[in-house]
């Protein structure tokens, strides 16, 4: 299959699961082509990005003189300009045009011609994806994660771009409901989850006693301020207990205030952005992984974590919340703890429960490579996937 990927930035460390999925199907043999609207403001040190060869086409910032393009492109047409039935201003329809333009012009530059077209989240500056699918008369499907549905105010385009698919992608049945419920009737969804490759999380255990870690971007929905708030309390059962977190984020300064605040800065540690050999090594040493995620002021929160995903591969039993699709992963004493979000209290009962009882944390991490290899493996997944986009294709 020749597969064509748009999407807004590639490769994203806080997207790790795209660069996955295309890895996986280029691996399994198809030719796949990505055109990024913009390039990645940070140095992404995944493996897997290293391993892949793909052609990869950057869209120019649209200028002045860049949109005069239009005009003597393929996209002023009638097959295109049916898919800009939304509302939006006046920039942001000519920019979409421009994309596209971009795009169809980087598609007739390769060796083969696409069959089919897939995208990452319902923002606004995926609409070209299906302006490019409709001049090429080839399908589309998109798959949204969470702050593409979530985050209120909801984009007046959102339904429209959903409704202009083949098929819609979603990684959890709490999504599939959610979408069904307030965008699309008719459009088919799919559960295909942002699976991982748990191989490469198969690590020495080296871990250290009582040490906690997270992973995650530091924003409000990733609850990292409810599991400092929850640290003084773990320290005082357990003392020599330290808390490393790995990612960055426009909360970082702020928790990096609540941590002294709490009086516990001196037992964590936050490491920032790490390459893929330093994180196998933090999951190597820890014995809990701790994300209490929330649900956002503004109604954002997390689909399924990757980073849950990737813990659990590596043998360390988690403690997370029980929203969205996050009880898809984790089930209740069998594959890490659960508690409600925003409660420290529960967070800390439970971090102490896992790190005192060694059989019982032994036993949930057993369950949670099971988990992980069984039900979110991107080798699986991405065959999923596969089949979705051939179901799509057959729908034309």
């Amino acid at each position: 299959m020749n597969l064509l990927y748009y999407l807004r930035v590639f490769p994203k460390l806080s997207e790790s699961f795209v660069l996955n999925e295309i890895y996986e199907l280029s691996r399994a043999g198809h030719n796949v082509a990505v055109c990024s609207v913009y390039e990645p403001t940070e140095e992404p040190t995944h493996q897997e990005l290293t391993d892949l060869d793909v052609p990869v086409q950057y869209i120019e910032p649209p200028t002045p003189k860049r949109l005069v393009s239009i005009l003597t492109g393929d996209v002023i047409c009638h097959e295109v300009l049916s898919q800009a039935r939304y509302r939006a201003t006046l920039r942001q329809h000519l920019g979409n045009l421009y994309r596209a333009d971009r795009c169809i012009r980087f598609v007739d530059s390769l060796d083969w011609e696409i069959d089919h077209l897939h995208t990452h989240f319902a923002d606004i500056t995926q609409f070209p994806a299906a302006y490019v699918a409709a001049h090429y008369d080839t399908s589309f499907t998109i798959t949204v994660h969470a702050n593409d549905i979530y985050r209120e105010p909801i984009g007046a385009y959102t339904g429209p771009l959903l409704r202009s698919a083949d098929r819609i992608v979603t990684i959890s049945s709490a999504n599939q409901q959610y979408l069904k419920d307030r965008f699309v009737e008719a459009t088919p969804i799919d559960i295909v989850r942002a699976g991982i490759r748990p191989e490469k999380f198969d690590l020495p255990d080296k871990s250290i006693n009582n040490r906690i870690l997270s992973v995650a971007r530091l924003v409000e929905k990733k609850g990292i301020a409810d599991a400092l708030a929850a640290f003084p309390t773990i320290l005082a059962q357990l003392p020599d207990a330290t808390y490393h977190v790995v990612g960055t984020g426009r909360q970082q300064a702020t928790l990096q205030r609540q941590a002294r605040a709490l009086g516990v800065a001196d037992r964590v540690e936050f490491l920032g952005t790490v390459d893929d050999k330093t994180l196998r090594r933090e999951l190597a040493e820890a014995q809990c992984f701790l994300l209490p995620c929330v649900i956002a002021e503004s109604g954002d929160r997390d689909g399924i974590p990757v980073a849950l995903m990737e813990a659990m591969a590596a043998g360390v039993p988690p403690v997370s919340t029980r929203i969205s699709g996050i009880p898809e992963l984790i089930t209740h004493d069998e594959n890490g703890l659960l508690v409600e979000p925003r409660d420290p209290a529960a967070i800390a009962t439970e971090v102490i429960r896992l790190l005192t009882r060694t059989t019982a944390r032994h036993s949930l991490a057993r369950g949670a490579q099971e988990t992980v290899a069984t039900r979110f493996n991107i080798a699986t997944e991405a065959n999923a996937l596969e089949g979705v986009f051939a179901s799509a294709q057959n729908k034309r």
